[in-house]
């Protein structure tokens, strides 16, 4: 199962065009190689299929480095609205088990956090979508 998910993505990865033009560009080069018989037109042909390929390679690894960006971006996302959802919830706890008399300004203070921690939440939420565009 593992094996297929990583054999999709590398294939999805290896056929986007920025890749596939580029490596199949380097490979055509090649080819020319066996059409003369002079060795330094041979080297220099080689050597700009190398660069065609290069490339290809180059853009397949920024790929590769975009997708397990992403994810680490997903999980640190998760996490923080993690954190912030307890903080939200122990500070909502501690403002109901206040009495009203003569904590009233501190349980006013505890309400404004909530309010942005609510706040906080939403936009971390609200960005969170906006990246899965």
């Amino acid at each position: 199962m593992l094996v297929n998910k990583s054999f999709h993505h590398f294939w999805q990865t290896f056929l986007h065009p920025r890749v596939f033009i580029f490596i199949l560009t380097g490979t055509a080069i090649i080819f020319f190689t066996f059409l003369t018989n002079n060795n330094a037109l041979e080297i220099a042909i080689s050597g700009i299929a190398s660069v065609f390929i290069g490339i290809g390679v180059n853009n397949f690894s920024s790929f590769e480095t975009h997708v397990k960006d992403e994810k680490k971006l997903q999980t640190k996302i998760g996490h923080s609205l993690k954190v912030m959802a307890m903080a939200k919830k122990r500070i909502s706890r501690l403002s109901d088990q206040m009495g009203t008399e003569g904590c009233f300004k501190m349980k006013k203070e505890l309400i404004e956090i909530e309010e942005f921690m609510n706040l906080g939440i939403s936009l971390i939420q609200e960005g969170d979508t906006s990246l899965d565009k």
